[in-house]
């Protein structure tokens, strides 16, 4: 079986069907798989309810047979077979109706995400190219590469006039000062959550002639006035694409904005936007900076506990600051938060690290008790607070 044909078998039985159960995770590429999705079950007159979750387990799906689950559930090894499957993390479960690119020797890690196999179901079910965009909230949010079926789905989209790639500045915002205020990929430090830093960049190359001249000025000042290491700022400019059928056409902001919506509780901001409800464009900006800036003064006040591993001070920017500082350092990195009855653990690396954070934290979760997994460079879970300094002490392996 291939890809298009495990689309197909999911796509031919959601035809079949009048309700469906949906649930997805709450960052960019769950949020976006679960707008395709949304968009192709209304298209195709399905009536469906969707909840979003940052960790499902098996308890969650309370009707499996009519439940469609994106970005989530390969790793639930006790759903039952009937269980319908969009992911694309380290697969564990033995559905017949499981569509991921492990199962078929692709890349999880690169080559396509949940937004990407997604897309492939939702234009198994019905013509819905035009959505092509959204596949982006996937690839960007979770670091992938425009290879294998992402570079041919993306140049699906580049063909039929919905996505234009260019090259330009990497930074989310609607304006010069909340692209500097703001940056946690990369992460500036002395400029990122400064916002009076920010504004004087934006003054001294306002008067610029010209968007090159304006960009040279720009990439100039940030160079200066950052500590940032030299792999953050080899991430300042690059590959961008503009998306024509999106609320917000850069999808670099696009792809900011949903994810930080969805991690800051805000899931009904985040999913009304990826479905291009604009109405929502004001609030979804404030509470992704206001999430943002969180993130930033998280990683600020971060205490080292570890050789490679950070305790901040809240649980919910835990994944955002191991983002933050894999990128800066450009080595495995762990980030741990408490919550009330847990503690979270992101575990992040570079593409080319010869690292399996899949297996290390589901070993963890077994070891311990709780729940994890991902993919081998970026992976998380949740763990009990008692085991902390157990925990922390194994990450010397790591080292």
């Amino acid at each position: 079986m291939s890809l298009e044909e495990a689309a197909k078998k999911i796509a031919d039985r959601l035809r079949g069907m009048e309700y469906v159960e949906m649930y997805a995770h709450h960052d960019a590429d769950g949020i976006a798989s679960a707008a395709i999705m949304s968009i192709a079950l209304k298209r195709a007159g399905i009536a469906f309810r969707l909840r979003f979750l940052p960790v499902l387990t098996n308890t969650d799906v309370t009707n499996p047979d009519i439940s469609l689950l994106c970005d989530l559930g390969a790793s639930c090894a006790g759903l039952p077979e009937t269980t319908m499957i969009i992911d694309h993390h380290v697969p564990y479960n033995t559905s017949q109706y499981h569509i991921n690119p492990r199962l078929f020797g692709a890349d999880g890690e690169t080559d396509l995400s949940a937004a990407g196999c997604a897309y492939l179901v939702a234009n198994a079910l019905l013509d819905n190219r035009d959505l092509a965009g959204l596949v982006l909230l996937g690839i960007i949010g979770d670091r992938q590469t425009l290879t294998g079926m992402n570079e041919k789905i993306i140049g699906e989209g580049i063909a039929n006039n919905l996505i234009n790639p260019g090259r330009g500045l990497l930074l989310a915002g609607r304006t010069t000062k909340e692209q500097i205020e703001s940056a946690s990929l990369p992460y500036l430090p002395g400029l990122s959550g400064n916002s009076e830093e920010a504004g004087d960049i934006m003054k001294i190359c306002s008067d610029k002639t010209s968007d090159e001249k304006y960009l040279g000025c720009l990439l100039s000042e940030i160079i200066a006035r950052s500590n940032a290491s030299y792999d953050a700022l080899m991430n300042l400019y690059g590959d961008c694409w503009s998306l024509e059928r999106e609320v917000i056409r850069n999808a670099h902001s696009l792809t900011m904005v949903v994810d930080a919506c969805g991690k800051a509780g805000r899931t009904e901001l985040a999913f009304g936007l990826a479905c291009g409800d604009a109405s929502l464009l004001k609030e979804g900006w404030e509470t992704a900076l206001s999430f943002k800036k969180r993130v930033i003064e998280s990683a600020g006040a971060a205490k080292k506990v570890a050789k490679n591993a950070w305790m901040v001070n809240s649980a919910d920017t835990a994944s955002d600051v191991a983002d933050m500082f894999a990128n800066s350092e450009n080595k495995p990195v762990f980030v741990l938060g408490r919550a009330d009855s847990y503690l979270k653990v992101s575990a992040r690396a570079p593409l080319s690290a010869d690292v399996n954070f899949e297996q290390f934290i589901v070993s963890a979760a077994k070891t311990f008790g709780g729940t994890g997994g991902g993919h081998k460079t970026r992976a998380g879970g949740e763990l009990p607070l008692a085991c902390e300094a157990e925990f922390v002490k194994s990450l010397e392996a790591f080292a």
